[in-house]
C-alpha cells in the first residue's frame, strides 16, 4: 500500500469507537495528557516510509475519500461538521483547563473565551498564547491555539525531548512554527472548517537545540528511507512515528502525507471526518 494512501487512512475513523468524539475523562499531566482538555480520537500506529525522494501527489482529503468510496466521511453537512468540531473544545470548562495548564509550567497568556464562533465558522473557545512549553521549549512564533491542545504539550515535548536526547545528544530549546490560529477552511475541501480555524491545530518546521544543532523537516527529513543515515533525519522520523502513538493528538500530518507538508509537521486534536 501507497503511504499516501495509509496516511490518509489513519486519518479516517471507519469505528463507532473512534468516530464518537465524545468529551472523555479529564487526562493526566505530563506524559498522560492533562486534566480539562477533549480526548483526541484513537489512532492506528503510524505509516512506514514512502518508497519516493519527492513528496507524493498532492490530493484533497476529499478528493481521496471520493476515491475511496467514503460517502459517510462525505454526507455530513459544512455546518453540522463545523458544530461537532466546535463543540467538542467548547464543552469543557475553561477555566479549569488554564488552572491545569498553569500546573505544567508552561508559559501562557489567557484569551477571553468564546461562547460561538464568527460569522465564518472561525475563533477560539478557550485560546491562550503560548510561548513556552512544559519543558522549558521556546515556540517561535508563540502559538494561539485552544487550551485544551495547549494541555496536549507536556505528552507531546516528552517525545520531542526523549528522542532529542536520543539522537541529537541534548534537549530541544526552540521550535519554529509555521502557525497555529488561522481563520481557513481544510485545503481543497471547503466545506470542512480547518482545526486550525478553532485554535486545535499546530504546525512545526524546524527543532534547535541550546547547542545550536537544528533539525529542519524541509532540510532533513529523508524520504523514502526506512532508517534514516543522518541523526537529525532519525530525530525527525522517530518523532513523527511515536506522536501518532504516544502524542495526545489524532493527527500528525508530514511529508509523506503530502507536498503541501514538506516542510512541517502538522499536529491537531480534531474529531474524526467520519461521523
Amino acid at each position: 500500500m501507497r503511504p499516501w494512501v495509509l496516511c490518509a487512512l489513519l486519518s479516517v475513523s471507519l469505528s463507532a469507537a473512534s468516530a464518537a468524539g465524545n468529551l472523555g475523562d479529564a487526562l493526566a499531566q505530563a506524559g498522560a495528557a492533562a486534566k480539562g482538555a477533549p480526548k483526541a480520537s484513537a489512532k492506528a500506529p503510524p505509516p512506514k516510509p514512502g518508497s519516493s525522494k519527492a513528496p507524493v501527489k498532492s490530493l484533497s482529503i476529499k478528493e481521496r475519500f471520493k476515491r475511496w468510496g467514503l460517502h459517510g466521511a462525505l454526507a455530513e453537512s459544512k455546518a453540522d461538521h463545523a458544530k461537532r468540531q466546535w463543540e467538542n473544545l467548547a464543552s469543557v470548562d475553561g477555566a479549569q483547563c488554564r488552572e491545569e495548564l498553569k500546573k505544567t509550567g508552561a508559559v501562557f497568556r489567557a484569551l477571553r473565551d468564546r461562547e460561538k464562533p464568527d460569522h465564518k465558522g472561525c475563533g477560539i473557545p478557550h485560546g491562550v498564547i503560548l510561548t513556552k512549553g512544559p519543558t522549558g521549549i521556546t515556540y517561535a512564533g508563540p502559538l494561539m491555539i485552544d487550551c485544551s491542545l495547549a494541555l496536549a504539550l507536556p505528552s507531546i515535548e516528552k517525545v520531542i525531548q526523549e528522542e532529542a536526547v536520543k539522537h541529537l545528544g541534548e534537549p530541544i530549546t526552540r521550535i519554529t512554527t509555521l502557525g497555529s490560529y488561522s481563520c481557513r477552511s481544510v485545503r481543497g475541501w471547503k466545506e470542512r472548517i480547518s482545526q486550525h480555524a478553532i485554535g486545535n491545530a499546530l504546525d512545526m518546521a524546524a527543532f534547535s537545540t541550546k547547542g545550536g544543532v537544528k533539525a529542519s523537516v524541509m532540510r532533513d527529513y529523508e524520504m523514502g528511507v526506512e532508517s534514516p543515515a543522518k541523526p537529525r533525519g532519525r530525530f525527525l522520523r522517530a518523532i513523527y512515528r511515536r506522536l501518532w502513538s504516544e502524542g495526545d493528538v489524532t493527527r500528525v500530518l508530514g511529508p509523506e502525507w503530502d507536498a503541501a507538508h514538506r516542510d512541517h509537521f502538522h499536529l491537531d486534536r480534531g474529531l474524526r471526518f467520519w461521523k
